[in-house]
């Protein structure tokens, strides 16, 4: 760029604020954003204090447009923009003042009725006119909408939802607005149309409305909202899968940033950090959602489903569970560029500028700025330093050695050597002094100013890009988009639904309505107080008509609208308000099982669901009450019949539903009547369910001649109305008991009841008692009804109660046990030491005297397990049975008749002790009888020895009774003991008989033989008492079992034990044989026991006999 031209004295004038020189205050001008004001300090409106600094960049507004053109000298200017813009605004207008002769003239034409018509003045207004062609145009869909209240509960839907496209999705609902397509998706669409392929909204994402247009979409909406409900219940900050979709506060609102760029526009900083963050996102439900569609339930973490049984067996076999499918599929449609999140995500740096890191040829064209700029800083200072252009400064005012003007810096210098010094740019007011550019900083300025060119061209360049690669993802952004705002619908529904203490219901396309203790969403979302719920049902069986009758005020048009409701918000996806089937859905915690049948709530899929509810009574509109309602019948009847005709705007196998609010009235009441029914009968024709209110006695009638219509009415008990609605009844209007209410004069009233004949009059009090005492029963049944929930949360309290207890108890027996175990822990340690010391000292006397302490400490394990709380009581209970049982045996000293024994009798032990009961044989007669109690010989006193009894003889040899089918021990003071105790009484028995006759035997010290009798063949034959049966276990509970089999017969003189696994599949026969094969503890050898004891279905086990 060459240097500017000197400026001219005119331009020094027109440049100058006419303040004085430095320090002259004067002036007053104008000030300027982001410096001093002018004329103070010595500044100007022009001259500015330079404020270069060295290190910091130069900063540039994005490009204002995507055409690179624009930004080219002789591009379009903002003033040709400006008056384009208005010419299209007058041409539009038709000039000023107004319509302009073309509007005025078109105007006229209309008016006066065209150029073909004749002139003569309309019969009707214009205004007239224009109301008439809109009644003839209802849009009966927005009308249904309105009269059914519905805008408020898709107000309260659209309040739940935090991101602006699902507030959007909504208001389209109630607009009935199409979603905007860009390019792509409208050639998309048509393509599809032309391939004759049926459009169903839902298939993509960005055209998915809030309504399902299918029985299978409304499905799929539930499903989503029970899969959203059970994330939100179940979600406890551990498991990272399960877990709501993480929004993070995202309002995905995208649609005016694309705005701007259909504009033409460069999007710039805050837009495309705003595009950064919602890729962010999108990206973290993406990953949600493929790890929401993979999760598997796992034991550990809690979160295996209870919906299927384990089997038996090994255990082994996994539940089925119900997987997520409709969360996941709504974000399916989300796909994020890596690439252009990672460009958006570095764009800009710590200060919000374009990062030099990101985009090198800015850093690089920043980093000559700011070297050229400390150029000519430099050359500055060098030249103030200068005597040649010091001595030249004008120094009268006092002010800055340098300024700046339009980027050019200036110093003062006297006026006579302006020109001399460089260009002017400035004077002051006096004329005395020119604010110069000394000419060595035009070179050196020119070149920094074109870097900075350079710069912001390349600065553009980037900003172009960046809005480029949005554009160039700009589809699947806006379906992410739309993915987001769907699972924000979820979650919306999901709040709505705990709002109204919702259920979700079952969703068929068979016309059928079925609904239990059913309130009025609209009444719920007013927060009032004791909504009254009905039971109501339409469509089911024959019945494809509902004929509402009772009072008026009393209920009638509640019920009618809320059927409309319950039809509109199963298709929108929102819980409704009413009793779920038990273990379904919202609010069943409350539900009585005593009441619940277990049939859940169902709304079937109706299309269309028009209401004529209101009128359009118009006097302009030359429109009566009865009018209107005719022309809403004619439009409903054109729906309904184009709707069951046409398979392209109707769905296979749904119904219409058809709501209408005194049908018939307005009119002759005979005609009227007439009317109704024949247009009740048309529908019923074309599929649809109806549900009317009337006080027509005929269409009362309906259901008596026509079985395909029921019949329900309110009741009113008391002159009042309680909104409660009773199916199969019809109710009476009573006309006279709602003026009452409405507080008619009584004389007005009295002479109405005289006007009524006397067969009106009696049906009147006939159906007065009538619902007076069926009031007084269904306060009664209400009683009784309560009772029964308070019967049944005792029975509950009863039962939680009784959990209680027993997990007290299992906390009491833990802690005994852990005591108990302690305790046998010490004579372990006791035992350990005896076999220490038989080890260290074989010899006979040793052998004698550790048996004594073994026995010692025997008897010390089993008095410290009697001891334990639970043993005791149970002992005491059947030691209390065993002395009655065992009451009758006298001993041989008390016995009158002294019996003639023999050798070979059989007599009982009767002394006290663990033998007490015991059968024994006679051996030989003495003074003290010996007798043989199984190979053991035993010398007992006469008065320790009766006759035996039918109880001890049914309890057989052994010490054991029978206590209710079980063998019982009894200890040393008669208690019965316990089974642990009795195993280990009887291996202490065997020891102490086996040490006996030992005693007088002598040891074999050979290795392997010690401790067993000289000439033992070391055989064994299979009974009961050394088989362990494992069939049916485990391994690992097969191997417990053997081990303890093992334990307690190590002590035997020929430790054998048999193992019955049986055949089965061979698996835990091969497991516990290659566990025998090594095992090094316990087992000395194993084969297959032989065919006379079992064959291959048990194994013999040669058990290793404890050493001594």
């Amino acid at each position: 760029p060459t240097p500017p031209p000197a400026a001219s004295s005119h331009t020094r004038l027109s440049l100058s604020s006419r303040e004085g020189d430095f320090g002259g205050g004067g002036g007053g001008g104008e000030s300027v954003p982001g410096g001093p004001r002018a004329g103070s300090s010595g500044y100007s409106v022009l001259r500015r204090p330079l404020d270069w600094d060295p290190t910091s960049d130069p900063t540039f507004d994005a490009p204002s447009s995507l055409d690179e053109d624009d930004d080219r000298p002789g591009g379009r200017s903002g003033d040709a923009e400006w008056f384009g813009s208005g010419r299209r605004r007058r041409d539009a207008g038709g000039g000023r003042g107004g319509a302009g002769a073309g509007g005025v003239a078109a105007a006229s034409t209309k008016k006066m009725g065209g150029g073909d018509e004749p002139l003569h003045a309309p019969r009707k207004s214009e205004t007239h006119r224009r109301n008439e062609e809109s009644l003839q145009e209802i849009d009966l869909t927005k009308r249904t909408l309105e009269a059914l209240d519905y805008p408020l509960v898709l107000g309260a839907l659209s309040d739940e939802c935090v991101t602006a496209p699902a507030r959007r999705v909504v208001a389209r609902e109630l607009t009935g607005e199409e979603v905007k397509l860009t390019k792509v998706h409208r050639k998309k669409k048509k393509r599809k149309e032309e391939g004759g392929a049926v459009d169903d909204p839902d298939d993509d994402i960005l055209t998915m409305p809030l309504t399902a247009p299918t029985v299978e979409g409304a499905r799929r909406r539930y499903g989503a909202v029970s899969e959203m409900r059970g994330l939100l219940l179940a979600y406890d900050g551990r498991n990272k899968k399960l877990r709501p979709p993480p929004m993070g506060g995202t309002d995905f609102d995208l649609e005016p940033i694309f705005d701007m760029t259909d504009g033409g526009q460069v999007l710039e900083g805050p837009e495309i950090l705003e595009v950064a963050s919602t890729l962010r996102t999108l990206e973290r439900l993406r990953r949600w959602g493929e790890g929401l569609a993979s999760w598997k339930p796992n034991a550990d973490d809690g979160t295996r489903a209870n919906n299927g049984a384990n089997r038996g067996g090994d255990g082994d076999d996994e539940s089925e569970t119900e997987k997520y499918m409709e969360l996941p599929r709504l974000v399916s449609s989300i796909s994020v560029d890596p690439d252009l999140l990672a460009l958006l995500t570095d764009a800009f740096d710590d200060s919000g500028r374009l990062s030099s890191d990101t985009f090198p040829a800015v850093g690089r064209l920043r980093a000559k700025v700011r070297t050229l700029k400390r150029d000519v800083l430099s050359r500055l200072d060098t030249l103030l330093a200068t005597p040649s252009v010091s001595s030249k400064i004008s120094v009268e005012s006092g002010g800055p050695t340098y300024s700046e003007v339009n980027g050019r810096v200036v110093i003062p210098v006297s006026e006579k050597f302006g020109n001399a010094v460089g260009i002017v740019h400035d004077v002051s007011r006096s004329g005395k002094t020119s604010y110069v550019e000394p000419t060595e900083l035009v070179g050196p300025t020119n070149e920094m100013r074109s870097a900075e060119a350079e710069l912001r061209g390349e600065e553009a360049r980037v900003w172009r890009k960046l809005t480029a690669s949005i554009l160039d993802e700009r589809a699947s952004i806006e379906r992410g988009v739309a993915s987001a705002a769907q699972l924000d619908l979820v979650r919306a529904r999901v709040r709505v639904g705990e709002k109204l203490d919702g259920v979700v219901p079952d969703v068929g396309d068979g016309g059928v309505i079925s609904l239990r203790e059913a309130r009025h969403p609209v009444l719920l979302l007013r927060d009032l107080e004791d909504v009254v719920s009905n039971d109501v049902s339409l469509g089911e069986g024959s019945n494809r008509g509902l004929v509402l009758t009772g009072p008026n005020s009393g209920g009638k048009t509640v019920i009618l609208k809320l059927l409309g409701l319950v039809a509109l918000m199963a298709r929108d996806g929102i819980p409704i308000p009413a009793r779920a089937a038990p273990g379904d859905g919202y609010g069943d915690e409350g539900s009585s099982s005593s009441t619940s049948t277990g049939k859940g709530p169902r709304v079937d899929f109706f299309d269309p669901v028009l209401a004529d509810i209101g009128d359009l009574q118009s006097v302009d509109g030359d429109l009566s009450t009865f009018s209107g309602h005719m022309l809403v019948c004619k439009k409903v009847l054109e729906r309904t019949s184009s709707a069951s005709s046409s398979s392209s705007s109707k769905i296979p196998g749904a119904s219409s539903l058809v709501l209408m609010d005194e049908v018939g009235s307005g009119t002759d009441p005979a005609q009227g009547v007439a009317i109704a029914q024949a247009l009740l009968e048309s529908l019923l024709d074309s599929n649809s369910r109806v549900a009317i209110t009337t006080h027509y006695l005929e269409l009362k009638q309906l259901a008596s001649a026509d079985d395909r219509f029921a019949v329900g009415g309110m009741q009113f008990v008391g002159g009042r109305p309680t909104y409660r609605y009773e199916p199969g009844v019809v109710g009476e209007s009573f006309a006279l008991a709602v003026a009452e209410r409405m507080e008619l004069p009584p004389r007005v009233l009295e002479r109405a009841n005289e006007l009524l004949d006397s067969e009106t009059r009696r049906m009147g009090e006939l159906l007065r008692d009538m619902e007076d005492q069926k009031a007084l029963v269904d306060e009664q049944a209400k009683e009784l009804m309560e009772k029964r929930r308070e019967m049944d949360l005792m029975e509950m309290e009863m039962r939680a109660q009784r959990r209680k207890l027993e997990q007290k108890q299992l906390v009491a027996r833990r802690e005994e046990a852990k005591k108990f175990a302690s305790k046998l822990e010490e004579k372990e340690r006791v035992l350990e030491d005896i076999l220490d010391r038989l080890k260290s000292d074989p010899s006979r006397k040793v052998v004698a005297r550790s048996w004594d302490d073994v026995r010692f400490v025997k008897r010390d394990a089993l008095t410290e397990a009697e001891n334990v709380p639970s043993v005791l009581r149970r002992a005491r209970e059947a030691a209390a049975k065993s002395d009655a049982e065992n009451a009758d045996l006298v001993p041989l000293t008390e016995m009158r008749e002294k019996p003639a024994l023999k050798v070979g009798d059989t007599l009982v032990i009767c002394k006290k002790g663990s033998m007490r009961g015991k059968e024994v044989k006679i051996v030989k007669l003495g003074n003290k009888i010996e007798v043989a109690a199984g190979k053991m010989p035993l010398r007992l006193k006469k008065s320790e020895l009766a006759m035996p009894t039918g109880a001890t003889r049914a309890a057989g040899a052994g010490g054991r009774t029978p206590s209710g089918g079980k063998n019982q021990m009894l200890g040393p003071n008669g208690e019965v003991l316990s089974k642990e105790a009795r195993r280990a009484m009887a291996g202490d028995e065997g020891a102490m008989g086996r040490a006996r006759i030992n005693s007088s035997n002598s040891f074999d010290d050979a290795p392997g033989g010690r401790g067993r009798k000289k000439g033992g063949n070391g055989g064994g034959m299979r009974l009961d008492s050394n088989t362990v049966d494992v069939r049916g276990c485990n391994f690992e509970e097969a191997r417990e079992k053997c081990k303890s089999m093992f334990g307690r017969v190590m002590t035997q003189k020929d430790p054998v034990v048999y193992v019955l696994h049986g055949h089965g599949t061979g698996v835990l026969r091969r497991k516990v044989r290659d566990w025998l094969g090594r095992d090094r503890t316990f087992v000395k050898s194993w084969k297959k026991a032989s065919d006379e004891d079992g064959g291959d279905a048990f194994t013999r086990v040669q058990v290793k006999k404890m050493q001594f």
